[in-house]
């Protein structure tokens, strides 16, 4: 059986994982608006939720997302509407110049599931913090291995997603179908060398360029 999922849109964004969920299938929602997301749910639906909350929010790097707080907030309420077992505190993308106190106090708030990823320096994405007059320190495509271990270290070695050279936890995981009630489904393909979701995974949004503005975005625009 498949996991819907929704890498290339946030839910809050495209309605397209809509008639999947409401129809009783599985899911894995990955958003950066928990607060628009919770209306949306009713608590009954089989999905697992990534909540995307990376301290960058009201910044211009997240121009169109709230500050942190008020996104923990939400997250704590679809802890108790979901269980914590389905609700996933996500730091997704850590950037090199990362406020290691900040992203500490974040995790403090975690009630379950712990998930990072560290970002990928495409050079549209070096351009938009250019334009943006962000600095950025991260002269390669992946930030240095020791830099991530560190990072990763010091948060207490959490769930990992698609870094090469580290612990993978994938985005669909054998965890995640116990969790949903599925039957795991092994695959040689991924969509990158780091990529270890398994074969239940079919994407929910297709590609959609949103409004939220994050210079991080890997899609080009």
């Amino acid at each position: 059986m498949k996991i819907g999922i929704t890498e290339g849109a946030d839910p809050t964004a495209n309605l397209d994982w809509m008639p999947w969920t409401y129809d009783g299938n599985p899911a894995i929602l990955i958003t950066k608006r928990p607060e628009l997301l919770l209306p949306m749910l009713t608590g009954e639906e089989n999905i697992i939720i990534h909540c995307t909350i990376t301290g960058w929010g009201g910044t211009k790097v997240e121009p169109n997302i709230p500050d942190w707080l008020t996104e923990i907030a939400y997250y704590h309420r679809l802890c108790n509407l979901f269980g914590m077992e389905r609700v996933v505190l996500r730091i997704d993308p850590i950037l090199p110049n990362y406020n290691l106190a900040l992203l500490r106090a974040i995790l403090e708030h975690a009630e379950g599931r712990l998930r990072i990823s560290f970002l990928d320096a495409y050079p549209h994405v070096k351009t938009r913090f250019s334009n943006a007059n962000v600095r950025l320190e991260q002269s390669t495509f992946h930030q240095p291995l020791e830099l991530r271990r560190l990072i990763w270290d010091e948060l207490g070695k959490p769930e990992v997603c698609g870094e090469p050279d580290m612990p993978i936890t994938p985005c669909v995981s054998s965890m995640d179908c116990a969790i949903l009630g599925v039957e795991p489904l092994n695959t040689e393909k991924h969509q990158r060398p780091a990529c270890h979701c398994l074969a239940n995974k079919t994407e929910l949004c297709g590609k959609h360029n949103c409004t939220y503005g994050c210079l991080y975005c890997y899609w080009r625009t």
